[in-house]
């Protein structure tokens, strides 16, 4: 508006400019006056336009100034939080790094434990094979079974100690039970014709056993031997041994006392 009415202001001037001139040029200069004042107008309604194309232009850009204004202090907000972010997961960081190198020294502080180790395990592992034919055979097999599991395995050396150590301790625990117990178990021997039987052993813990083959009413005394376990038979105690036997196993309502040979040699 206050374009358009500036204009007018300067149209009405003009006019009365181009009326002044016009009445004192006479008549001979009124059409060329006419077409330049037709071209005033053109121009001047070309400049209106562009003014307010101009004024479009600019309240647009404020608009837009506004919205870029609030985008960037949207994104100066995200930077702060995520500059916060990154110093949480740097201290975060610090500490995931200090922990790692903390059970880093752990683990080779047990590795080293372990390779100190070696030596004493190999001393006890080759005592306990070269033991095992000396062993009864319920004993010699359960140790096997324990020590297959060292034979079995696959890992590095010092990834199976703990493998060993647990194989190793299981046998040994297994001789200490054996020995501190008495131990009731069936063993295969010779017929005393063909083919084999059946046999009750009572084990005395490692000092010594007795055992019967109740189908052909024999007897043993069964002792450890420098190389396995020495199998004297003794028929003539048949009867003892068999109510022994009956008595462990709670086969007989009567128990007494029994007296039997043995040795034990130290």
């Amino acid at each position: 508006m206050l374009y358009r009415n500036r204009v007018s202001s300067r149209l009405l001037r003009f006019s009365l400019g181009g009326i002044a001139l016009v009445w004192g040029a006479g008549v001979s200069f009124g059409q060329s006056s006419a077409s330049g004042v037709g071209q005033l107008e053109s121009q001047t309604d070309r400049w209106i336009s562009l003014q307010s194309k101009i004024a479009k232009v600019e309240a647009d850009w404020k608009s837009e100034k506004a919205m870029l204004e609030s985008s960037i202090k949207l994104l100066e907000a995200e930077q702060a939080t995520l500059q916060e972010n990154l110093k949480a997961n740097k201290a975060a960081s610090d500490v995931f790094v200090a922990n790692r190198d903390r059970i880093r020294s752990r683990v080779e502080e047990r590795r080293a434990g372990l390779r100190t180790l070696s030596t004493p395990l190999d001393t006890i592992e080759s005592t306990l094979r070269e033991l095992m034919p000396r062993l009864p055979s319920p004993l010699r097999n359960e140790v096997k079974a324990h020590l297959s599991r060292i034979d079995s395995s696959d890992a590095e050396s010092v990834a199976s100690t703990p493998t060993r150590v647990q194989a190793l301790v299981a046998a040994l625990s297994a001789v200490d039970r054996f020995s501190n117990s008495l131990t009731s178990a069936r063993i295969s021997r010779p017929g005393p014709s063909s083919g084999e039987v059946s046999v009750r052993v009572l084990y005395w813990g490692l000092a010594g056993a007795y055992g019967v083959d109740d189908a052909n009413r024999r007897a043993w005394v069964i002792s450890p031997g420098a190389t396995e376990w020495e199998w004297e038979e003794r028929s003539d105690i048949y009867d003892d041994v068999f109510e022994l036997l009956k008595g462990y196993e709670s086969e007989t309502d009567s128990p007494r006392m029994i007296s039997l040979p043995a040795s034990i040699e130290q």
